[in-house]
């Protein structure tokens, strides 16, 4: 079976679709399997290094078009890319961003992460929500399987975009299991933080989504109460960032409050080890992976309870009403209680472990299998080479 995946979304400083795109493909090209896999990638994207050492051979068909090209790459992946895959002889093409061609007439498995763009348009910025709006219903409709990483987020497809559940499959997404940082590492994040004060931390791109201004509003009142804690906040400046801009400027505690900005991934788990919550007071999540990556080393997590949260975390993590009071209440409360803690420490490390990305290729391959033809489901076609679009 060839197996096309189109990465073109893989490029800059990578956010959490990303880093999940990335860790789907080292997973399929890391099962033991004959398959073959052509990788789509923007033509000034190092994918060899960014991939790293893996089992299975691969080709990489670059596309003409930079990183950061959004118009470019969108016509490109829509009017070109069917084309050229066409002509290599593609089983199935593997959609990981959201949207699949519409002119691709083979088989397809799109993966749609969430449906905020339909949901809750006033989360994203107006090009997105529109571009969305556009492709996202009659690509899901177009894909002959359409992969989710969330009951939640499959019934939102569901809903929003008109795909009947049969054709729906949850795929969790997966946590790497990072080397634990040493208590060394773990003292000298809390320094370069927040000074070696406690701290609680948010990590991801400062966006609507994300509810980082309520955040801040709630640190003033946890500090009136006397919290020690200082608040970080890991993550680029993104889009509609005027509230959190503003909650900063009025908050009594803006001393306390650190924004290091991106970090690359490689550089977080001391910083989220040293934690002692990990904050994620979401508005609206397809999936919640940074909750998985801080159970993973120790540290317990407190989210909202809207879209696939409350299913990510499960018992392992503290699910709070996104209203005002529960986390202004909620938050110092669980501080408080030693023993709570401790549970959520000693719960979430094996529920964050049971998320592998190895799991997260099985399920996506055994996808793949069912919908490609027979007498190609299982064919041997090792090859590597580079294929300039």
């Amino acid at each position: 079976m060839h197996v096309a995946i189109d990465a073109m979304l893989v490029y800059g400083e990578f956010s959490g679709v990303q880093h999940a795109i990335l860790h789907q493909i080292r997973g399929l090209l890391n099962l033991n399997t004959r398959h073959h896999f052509t990788i789509v990638c923007l033509d000034d994207v190092p994918m060899h290094e960014i991939l790293g050492p893996v089992k299975q051979p691969y080709t990489l068909l670059r596309a003409p078009v930079l990183s950061g090209k959004r118009l470019p790459r969108i016509l490109w992946e829509q009017f070109t890319m069917p084309e050229r895959l066409h002509t290599m002889g593609i089983d199935v093409l593997y959609a990981p961003g959201y949207l699949q061609p519409l002119r691709w007439e083979g088989k397809s498995v799109v993966f749609i992460h969430d449906t905020i763009a339909l949901a809750n348009p006033e989360l994203c910025t107006p090009g997105n929500a529109l571009h969305y709006r556009l492709l996202l219903p009659p690509s899901a409709r177009k894909a002959t399987r359409v992969a989710v990483p969330s009951i939640a987020s499959a019934r939102d497809v569901e809903q929003f975009c008109g795909v009947a559940p049969e054709r729906i499959r949850v795929v969790p997404l997966g946590v790497a299991p990072p080397r634990m940082p040493t208590p060394t590492q773990i003292q000298t994040a809390r320094t370069e933080m927040a000074g070696d004060a406690p701290y609680l931390l948010a990590v991801s791109t400062i966006e609507p989504k994300k509810n980082f201004d309520s955040l801040i509003r709630w640190f003033d009142a946890w500090k009136d109460a006397g919290l020690p804690h200082h608040l970080v906040i890991v993550g680029k400046w993104g889009w509609k960032t005027e509230p959190v801009r503003k909650a900063l400027e009025a908050s009594r505690y803006r001393e306390a409050i650190h924004l290091p900005g991106y970090l690359p991934q490689r550089e977080l788990p001391p910083i989220v080890a040293a934690a002692e919550l990990l904050l994620v007071p979401s508005r609206y999540e397809g999936f919640g992976l940074p909750a998985l990556e801080a159970m993973v080393v120790g540290t317990p997590v407190v989210v909202s309870d809207r879209g696939a949260l409350p299913e990510t975390v499960g018992d392992a993590g503290l699910v709070l009403p996104l209203e005002d009071a529960a986390w202004i209440d909620g938050v110092p409360a669980l501080l408080a209680d030693a023993a709570r803690l401790a549970f959520l420490r000693a719960a979430g490390r094996p529920h964050a472990a049971a998320h592998t990305w190895k799991t997260t290729a099985e399920l996506l391959l055994a996808i793949f299998q069912e919908i490609a033809p027979p007498e190609r489901a299982y064919e041997d076609r090792p090859s590597h080479y580079d294929y300039e679009g």
